[in-house]
């Protein structure tokens, strides 16, 4: 007997495309749900079409179904709602709210939030702190340099608001980086502990599902740094933030080390499913630093808008066959879905 399409009204056309030839032979009873809801900016609706064929096969008991954050739970069957289920979307949900079992999705956490749950659960983090416009920094606390950078969200678009700064000169250059009207006093800025990962600036970016490991990169600024002594005019016009385009280039890495280190920081906020950890490494004692997750949810580069450039340098294939992307992710929604459908 036919089966039911992954993919449902209310849904835009690219989201249609994808699933619309999909059937599959008898199955057994479907148990539970899991409804996976797509954003299209920030992945493709292929994408959730693929991983759940995949849990077909691994968990033919749940009915997974794929739709728009935009379509609300009016779009699939009434009669779905008499299972248990889940919801997971990597983003905020948008009009989806399912009328019974747990819904997770992305939400945005301020930065000096996500630092404060780091260290709670015992995770190295750089000394980070709110930072007022005039306020004078101690060396001896915050080390010879500190990076100053906005958490507004308009002004963390192409990283070029990430300013390297004595650090017994900030209260003399922030305001220079910063003068009224830069899009960065639309929220508090934040001073940070400069933690030197070489003369090219690089950190470590690992895709959480759950905590598991669906991607991990490297990002490795294109140029190099101004060498610390240069005049404070040169440290304010380099830019660093290595993992932001177009300033990066990215290629793929799966040190274990990391990997281990992004799953103990991914449980710091476990209420968010996808998380992009981003990790740096101490170039002169090797330690790891946790920098932030991501939890808004704008990280899944196998397929979103923000990665089209990446995706020159590393490919959606490349990036989906690193650690069977598609395979973890069934495992573990299946897992999720199973102990925790409701």
């Amino acid at each position: 007997m036919p089966f039911s399409k992954f993919l449902h009204s209310g849904r835009n056309e690219s989201t249609a495309r994808a699933g619309a030839a999909y059937t599959s032979r008898a199955m057994p009873a479907k148990t539970r749900n899991l409804i996976l809801i797509n954003r299209p900016y920030a992945q493709e609706p292929r994408d959730f079409v693929e991983i759940a064929e995949r849990m077909a096969v691994l968990a033919p008991e749940i009915d997974v179904r794929v739709v728009d954050a935009g379509a609300g739970e009016a779009s699939l069957p009434a009669e779905l709602w008499q299972r248990p289920t889940l919801s997971v979307c990597m983003t905020l949900p948008g009009r989806f709210r399912p009328p019974r079992g747990r819904l997770y999705h992305g939400f945005p956490v301020p930065k000096f939030e996500q630092m404060r749950k780091f260290a709670e659960a015992g995770l190295p983090v750089p000394r980070t702190a709110v930072y007022a416009l005039g306020r004078r920094l101690d060396p001896a606390v915050w080390g010879s340099h500190v990076i100053v950078k906005p958490t507004a969200v308009r002004a963390m678009s192409n990283g070029d608001a990430v300013f390297l700064m004595r650090t017994e000169r900030v209260a003399e250059r922030a305001p220079v980086a910063f003068p009224p009207g830069h899009a960065a006093h639309e929220a508090p800025l934040l001073v940070q502990q400069f933690i030197d990962t070489g003369d090219h600036p690089w950190s470590y970016r690992v895709l959480t599902l759950f905590g598991a490991p669906i991607m991990s990169m490297i990002y490795r600024a294109k140029g190099p740094r101004p060498q610390l002594g240069v005049p404070d005019e040169e440290l304010l016009r380099a830019s660093f933030a290595s993992n932001v385009d177009p300033h990066f280039t990215c290629t793929l890495d799966a040190d274990p080390e990391v990997l281990a280190f992004a799953r103990r920081a991914a449980e710091a906020m476990p209420r968010i499913p996808l998380q992009g950890l981003d990790i740096i490494r101490e170039e002169r004692t090797g330690r790891l630093y946790i920098l932030e997750a991501n939890p808004g949810g704008n990280t899944w580069h196998f397929s979103s808008k923000l990665a089209e450039e990446g995706r020159k340098e590393v490919s959606r294939e490349e990036r989906m066959a690193q650690f069977d992307a598609w395979g973890v992710a069934a495992q573990v929604l299946a897992e999720r879905t199973l102990r925790e459908a409701g």
